[in-house]
């Protein structure tokens, strides 16, 4: 082995030491360490390496065999493969950054391709801005997000001192192209950060075709009328690759058209064209003799690569062997890139996670949504309470025709008194229009009304209480006094803690059994003839007055006593029949009106009386439904209460928990932090390790 071999192996042997010794640290390093196992086997043989490439598999193979049996092999090892049919990269890779200068040092910043970058004082952005050197910088000043085809556009988030795209001002949002600065809160008064949009694109081809063009010589053996797009894509990938000679073999049509190619592409002067008997190749066998003139022009062939190689074939391998150990290095130096990269982050936003521990600032937040979380709370409290009393009033108002007293009174006084006959006696018994039950019970009329009222008045309520009373209802308290309480991230209060199933009981206020109320009396009647008679007795001389009255009237001259009276008055009637019939007519009608007249007035008066007595049960008993409902409300509001208030002990609890938290988090952050500081310091030393083994 050449002394130029022995220090190339010896570079690649020391390289495999300081890859192996990297495996668990990331995959990459394995994957170099087997390429550099390859590379080292590569040159233990010494050899040149030609790769022939063709679509004519019999004229390669053949040409493939002649080689192998020529002297070339002691210099050469031939290989042989036919034309990819991938010739296209597999995948296109972009990668964007934003690059930060200041004057200590230059800060690297990769953009994803599928999330929203941020960028602003806030030190959650993905960007965090550092507060003491940029104050101009807003909160939240900007965001970079990837709008597909591998393309970034950068929007302003109504920033106060504005966004500049090559020194002009951002209005809304715009798409970044590479070489792009991009300046925040720019000022003449104070600093102002300042990035560069960075963007580049790695491509990878298919892993035969980079076997493939893994060569010293590369010979395309081409024996087409017209040149395809396939050959074409072969031989500019070709021109690019780290080869020491490119050949393209063909006869003489072919090589014309090829020729004219590579004018137009300027690659007439890499590519060497050689004119072969290619046919000769196709028509014999692998094993055959070709004719005399394939043979000559074979064997110039052969002389041209011997004086190709002559007294350089270690610098020839060499070369492609270097370039591929630098290639695999580069490998190691990205990964390390990477690395210290991801701790130089890590470094700025452990800084920043210090800066935004302030365990005084955060006592003082603590402290100040506390006492307003309960303030909140007690004035709403004391604000529904005071609602809910003046609607209960308005409720009980028995001067308002929306009162319940009103419309029990307003029920009552449409209930029609019915003269009912039990056990031999006449009963007053009032009804409503629409009985609920069969029987026509007032008290279970009156108890289904007043209950539905009074549940139609508690749901209302209920309802003003969640949504309404105290701006906006216990369900608005509730979650204001959440989220006062839950402006810290990191501690995240469980809403539970909060909020319940709030229900009220209406119907166990209401399903009680209540006393009844009377709602019949008895009735007295009399007959007709029986209310005359007594009439009459009762009012005879009244009925004697009257007659006598009559009698002079009509012209009757009256004399004696009340018989001779009677018997003067009746004298014209007995001796006019239609007369007398007219007299006693006109008294049975006066009587029977006189009758009806009485006996309604009884009737309404027993009625009047029935009512008034349920009226007085009923609203009694209404205003003791109000106070149940309205206490069932107050216990249900006084347990929320209570909640909101056991809420607020546990927020202090935890608050004071996390400060101590965040203290012991200070000295563990403060302690990561030198620790980062002395890996990155390791890794620089690695890099620059790196790079003497780069120096060949």
């Amino acid at each position: 082995m050449s002394p130029k071999y022995e220090k190339l192996q010896a570079r690649i042997q020391e390289i495999q030491k300081f890859v192996s010794a990297n495996f668990e640290r990331d995959r990459k390093f394995k994957t170099v360490f087997q390429e550099l196992e390859k590379i080292a086997a590569c040159l233990k043989t010494e050899k040149i390496k030609l790769q022939i490439v063709s679509n004519n598999s019999i004229a390669a193979r053949s040409l493939q065999i002649y080689f192998e049996r020529h002297r070339l092999s002691q210099f050469y090892q031939v290989g042989l493969s036919s034309l990819p049919k991938q010739i296209e990269p597999v995948r296109s890779a972009g990668s964007a950054t934003l690059v930060l200068s200041t004057s200590s040092n230059e800060k690297i910043y990769p953009l994803s391709t599928t999330e929203t970058t941020s960028i602003g004082r806030n030190p959650d952005s993905e960007i965090a801005i550092d507060s003491s050197l940029y104050k101009k910088v807003s909160w939240n000043h900007a965001q970079i997000s990837p709008c597909g085809n591998l393309a970034w556009e950068i929007c302003d988030r109504n920033s106060t001192n504005g966004t500049y795209i090559n020194g002009v001002r951002l209005q809304g949002c715009q798409k970044l192209q590479t070489g792009d600065r991009i300046t925040l809160a720019a000022s003449a008064s104070s600093a102002y950060p300042e990035f560069v949009f960075e963007y580049s694109l790695t491509t990878e081809y298919p892993e035969s075709l980079v076997e493939m063009l893994d060569c010293d010589i590369f010979c395309l053996v081409c024996d087409l009328a017209t040149l395809t797009n396939a050959w074409q894509g072969v031989i500019t990938i070709a021109n690019a690759a780290p080869i020491a000679k490119c050949v393209v073999i063909g006869s003489i049509p072919s090589l014309t058209q090829v020729e004219t190619w590579l004018r137009s592409q300027d690659l007439s002067d890499v590519f060497e064209l050689v004119v072969l008997s290619l046919s000769s190749f196709s028509l014999q066998t692998q094993t055959s003799e070709i004719n005399s003139v394939a043979q000559q022009e074979l064997e110039k062939f052969c002389q041209s690569l011997e004086t190709f190689i002559k007294g350089k074939p270690e610098d020839i391998l060499a070369q492609r062997l270097t370039a591929r150990i630098i290639k695999e290095l580069s490998v190691i130096e990205q990964v390390l890139d990477r690395e210290a990269e991801a701790i130089a982050q890590q470094l700025q936003q452990e800084e920043a996670r210090i800066q935004g521990l302030a365990t005084d600032d955060v006592k003082e937040q603590a402290k100040k949504a506390l006492r307003k979380a309960s303030d909140d709370k007690d004035k709403f409290f004391k604000q529904v309470k005071l609602e809910l009393n003046q609607s209960k009033a308005a409720l009980l108002d028995t001067y308002s025709k929306k009162s319940i007293t009103y419309k029990v009174e307003e029920f009552i006084e449409r209930l029609k008194p019915q003269v009912l006959k039990k056990g031999g006696f006449q009963y007053i018994q009032l009804r409503a229009e629409n009985p609920v039950t069969a029987n026509g019970n007032v008290n279970a009329d009156l108890t289904y009304f007043c209950s539905h009222e009074l549940k139609k008045w508690a749901d209302k309520e209920w309802q003003l209480v969640t949504t309404t009373y105290g701006e906006g209802g216990l369900n608005a308290i509730i979650e204001t006094v959440y989220k006062t309480l839950n402006f810290l991230p990191s501690i995240n209060l469980d809403k539970s803690l909060f909020y319940s199933d709030r229900r009220i009981d209406i119907q166990k206020s209401l399903m009680n059994s209540f006393i009844e109320a009377p709602y019949e009396g008895r009735y007295q009647g009399v007959s007709p003839l029986t209310y005359v008679l007594k009439q009459i007795r009762a009012n005879m001389m009244q009925f004697t007055f009257l007659v006598g009255f009559g009698a002079m009237f009509i012209g009757i001259r009256v004399s004696g006593g009340g018989k001779q009276v009677i018997s003067s008055i009746t004298q014209p009637l007995r001796e006019n029949p239609i007369l007398f019939g007219i007299v006693i007519f006109l008294l049975i009608c006066l009587l029977t009106y006189t009758y009806q007249k009485d006996t309604t007035l009884q009737l309404e008066a027993i009625a009047d009386k029935l009512r008034k007595e349920l009226s007085n049960h009923y609203q009694s008993l209404s205003k003791n439904l109000v106070e149940k409902l309205v206490l069932e409300i107050t216990t249900v509001l006084e347990t929320e209460e209570k909640r909101l208030k056991d809420a607020l002990e546990i927020a202090n609890d935890l608050f004071t928990t996390y400060i101590i938290d965040i203290e012991k988090h200070q000295l563990l952050l403060k302690s990561n932090l030198e620790q980062q500081k002395i890996q990155l310091r390791n890794l620089d030393k690695e890099k620059a390790d790196l790079q003497k083994l780069k120096r060949f």
